[in-house]
């Protein structure tokens, strides 16, 4: 994950982990939407730069035969961003199953690009840093914009599939607002603790789990 504080923007990525060299391809992903350098309209064009780096960076390495092969495929990664705008409005960029949520008081107010726990499946359309791998991305509906206001008070999560998943299950359930689904002390490593305990239980599955959670400052309006 990664954040931009002047830029007020916000991203997460999971690497498939049956890919070459995946969490190199997730950090060049986040690092290059908070650099402002992805644009959903001209995505795959601006994907150009970090695939040169990431296929820079795997070619320095010797590697051993059936790597070699992993690597000619390619890594491939879910994607989910956030943009906060000045005036109130916020844009999101999501391809594959990170996701992107909107709290307002007790209410789930957006969730993208899933919406229900049913919707996650085993293989989702992800991100490649090799550019054929991304050539049907766009026309199979897999890259996902949003946008919508924002208001003081608002929270924003952007959550890796596993965690977002259990998310929803829990907020669907009902019963309960939808940030009490998380129900740590906000800590770094009371997240930690609570993520093993779920593990440990079966409630989440033992995949690599990322949060960022985005709190809008009820006075000031500005994310604190």
């Amino acid at each position: 994950m990664a954040i931009s504080r002047r830029g007020y923007r916000y991203a997460v990525a999971d690497g498939a982990s049956a890919s070459a060299f995946a969490r190199l391809w997730a950090q060049l992903l986040v690092h290059a939407f908070t650099g402002g350098a992805l644009t959903p309209c001209t995505l795959e064009g601006d994907l150009a730069p970090a695939q040169l780096r990431w296929a820079e960076l795997v070619g320095r390495r010797r590697l051993p035969w059936y790597a070699e092969e992993q690597a000619r495929r390619g890594a491939f990664a879910a994607l989910v961003g956030l943009r906060l705008e000045v005036d109130q409005r916020w844009s999101a960029l999501a391809v594959g199953d990170c996701c992107l949520f909107q709290v307002r008081g007790d209410a789930l107010v957006a969730a993208i690009p899933l919406n229900a726990p049913d919707q996650f499946t085993v293989r989702p359309l992800l991100l490649g840093s090799r550019p054929a791998a991304n050539g049907e991305l766009r026309s199979a509906g897999a890259v996902v914009t949003a946008g919508g206001a924002w208001q003081p008070g608002d929270t924003f999560l952007l959550m890796s599939d596993a965690l977002a998943a259990l998310f929803l299950d829990r907020v669907h359930a009902g019963g309960d607002p939808p940030l009490a689904a998380l129900d740590f002390d906000g800590s770094a490593s009371g997240f930690r603790s609570w993520i093993q305990r779920l593990r440990s239980a079966g409630c989440l599955r033992n995949d690599d789990v990322s949060l960022v959670w985005l709190g809008i400052d009820p006075d000031h309006g500005a994310p604190a």
